[in-house]
């Protein structure tokens, strides 16, 4: 079945292909810029009558067809596709043909394409399909329509699609000057007076192409003049506050900067997850996301990215660890090997001693101690810190080898003890936490669960797919809140919360925090995954030239690490006020009830002062030697009363 049309109209058709066929080529040199590929679309054989040359020479019959010219030529290819006219399925068709057209400008950084066609369903159906998914280059895309209507009916045409109505569009209308030549319009979306299509060149065989504006291709974006350009966005501090219907934070500071720049309104369309958020992106009724999204691989096929202005690298919060039992603190100072040694020392030197000491009796030796004893007792009392005893008489000493084992024992003793005593005064001013996961590596091997909000859905995805083994263990643990606030909540030293970075030092400092500066939380020293993060935008977005331009701009001033640091400095300070007026309701709550609040206020510029908790272990340790020493008091009585020998 024929869709185009009866016969007499086609031939006509083709017959005013014919003889525009020198003017199209004349606007479609003129349109594209040299190295580009040309694309040739139409809805039937229509297209030969343009490519044919004077001289009967034809550059594509086939229906899919591609020819390579000379760099003189200033075209790189040329490639002719041909939709039959008894297509029945016009976009099913559409959405198979121009992969294959976007696939042809991969070799080129521009790519020009001309659709050639008078029936408007095929137009529109090409101008719905061509704005979906990403462009067929990474540099100019220029889109040229070859067609036959009225006024009327080219105004229709030319806002009724994105690809017309945004996009850098030429429509190359037969007879549109009321003469036997060809007149060019394009759309321009913002201008002083509103939308209007504007006539940017004319053709006649007597005049040839005839400049009406600077250039064909008009730039439609360097100016907004005003008008109101839809963004969406939702509360993500500190980039996107939103206070009584008034904005603020980083991202938005960014944002007001550029609208300033290209002079447009901002206006924010409500949406209720982060889904909507881009989900209108990609629906084109929104302009752009203004608030930071990471950079996925899986997310480059929903939507397209603003030039990278951050580096916001997801990392992980988890609690301090908790330091152990202040009696403990008796054994921070020497490491296990140095207690090792002095074990063995201490059962070393009276094995020694002995030893010795049966020599003498042996009469091998000269010298020695009057009881048995003696150099065990002084070994013990020497390492606590006491003196020797002096006995009466002659002196309990005698004998070199005593003499040089004892003060051997004496420089050791002396040694070890201040070592001991500098350390346990350290130790106990800086306390030493134990250690704690810093890396994404010691992360996995420590905890049971991971959370993160619901859009964390992606990253679990892509972990899941990575090859590296510790992203995939990361995949596994991973679990979703609501918030931030609820995630940071049931932080411990098993479970972790994985958030951009910037927002969880906010998060922290806003409502974990105390008034003297201390939290129990902290943020891992490396990044989940190192990555940059842009504002999501709508896939050929013909604005993106001069929104990246203004983000650089503003980057290369470094106007948005100081909004960072002003939103965050502001953010701690409220934090730390908030937490002072409600300790003061604590503290007048309390007062009220009868009851006297004593806090010690710990000043953070001089130092943590010693405080009981911390000398738990040496009052420990001197509760411990009183008891000791009364217990040996009484075991001396006791033998002296049934032996009636003293010990000493």
């Amino acid at each position: 079945m024929c869709t185009g049309g009866d016969e007499s109209e086609w031939q006509e058709w083709q017959g005013s292909l014919k003889e525009a066929g020198e003017g199209v080529r004349s606007v479609v040199a003129a349109a594209h810029q040299t190295g580009c590929m040309v694309a040739w679309l139409s809805d039937g054989h229509s297209i030969t009558s343009l490519l044919t040359q004077e001289g009967g020479e034809k550059a594509g019959q086939e229906e899919e067809e591609e020819e390579v010219k000379g760099s003189g030529g200033g075209v790189l290819g040329m490639a002719v596709f041909e939709v039959g006219r008894d297509a029945n399925n016009i976009t099913h068709t559409m959405t198979t043909l121009i992969p294959h057209i976007r696939k042809v400008g991969h070799s080129s950084w521009c790519l020009a394409v001309a659709v050639v066609s008078r029936r408007s369903s095929f137009l529109a159906s090409f101008g719905e399909v061509w704005s979906r998914g990403r462009g067929g280059t990474a540099g100019l895309s220029v889109v040229m329509v070859v067609t036959q209507m009225p006024p009327s009916a080219l105004l229709t045409l030319l806002t009724s699609h994105w690809t017309f109505t945004m996009m850098d569009t030429l429509v190359i209308n037969y007879k549109a000057t009321g003469s036997e030549g060809l007149g060019v319009y394009c759309h321009l979306p913002y201008t002083r007076r509103g939308p209007r299509v504007k006539n940017v060149a004319t053709w006649t065989p007597a005049d040839g192409l005839v400049l009406k504006t600077s250039s064909l291709i008009l730039d439609k974006f360097s100016n907004f003049y005003g008008a109101k350009v839809n963004v969406t966005a939702l509360p993500f501090p500190p980039y996107w506050l939103e206070t009584n219907d008034e904005y603020s934070g980083t991202d938005y500071l960014l944002l007001a900067t550029v609208a300033q720049a290209l002079n447009f309104t901002i206006r924010v369309i409500p949406t209720t997850d982060w889904g909507e958020v881009t989900g209108l992106v990609q629906q084109r009724q929104s302009f752009m996301a203004t608030i930071i999204y990471a950079v996925l691989p899986d997310r480059l096929h929903q939507y397209d990215f603003s030039y990278p202005y951050e580096y916001a690298t997801p990392t992980f919060c988890m609690t301090k660890p908790v330091l152990s039992p202040q009696y403990l603190s008796l054994y921070y100072p020497l490491s296990h090997g140095v207690w090792g040694c002095v074990l063995a020392i201490i059962v070393f030197v009276p094995c020694v001693w002995l030893v010795l000491q049966c020599l003498w009796q042996q009469g091998k030796l000269y010298g020695g101690v009057n009881g048995g004893g003696e150099m065990t007792l002084e070994v013990l009392r020497t390492l606590l810190g006491q003196n020797l005893t002096r006995n009466s008489g002659s002196g309990w000493v005698r004998g070199w080898w005593v003499r040089v084992l004892l003060g051997a024992w004496l420089v050791f003793a002396l040694v070890l003890g201040v070592a001991y005593r500098t350390n346990l005064t350290a130790a106990l001013t800086i306390p030493q936490y134990p250690p704690r996961p810093e890396t994404l590596e010691q992360l996995v091997g420590v905890v049971k669960k991971v959370t993160m909000p619901p859009y964390g859905a992606q990253f679990k995805d892509f972990y899941s797919k990575s090859d590296s083994i510790v992203f995939k263990a990361l995949a596994q643990r991973m679990d979703f809140v609501k918030t931030a606030v609820e995630g940071v909540s049931q932080a411990s030293n098993k479970q972790a919360h994985i958030q951009v970075r910037r927002y969880l030092e906010l998060v922290v400092a806003e409502l974990f925090t105390e008034t003297d500066g201390s939290t129990k939380l902290y943020l891992g020293r490396e990044n989940v995954i190192p990555g940059l993060s842009a504002w999501p935008i709508p896939h050929q977005a013909p604005y993106k030239t001069h929104l990246d331009r203004s983000v650089r701009a503003v980057l290369e001033a470094g106007l948005y690490e100081k909004w960072s640091e002003d939103v965050m400095t502001e953010a701690r300070e409220q934090g730390r006020k908030r937490r002072q007026k409600e300790l003061q309701k604590e503290k007048e709550q309390k007062e009220k009830d009868g009851q006297q609040v004593v806090r010690q206020q710990r000043d953070t510029t001089t130092g943590i002062a010693l405080t009981v908790s911390h000398l738990q272990g040496p009052l420990l340790l001197l509760l411990l030697g009183l008891g000791a020493g009364t217990l040996s008091f009484l075991v001396e009585v006791l033998y002296y009363r049934c032996v009636g020998v003293s010990l000493g």
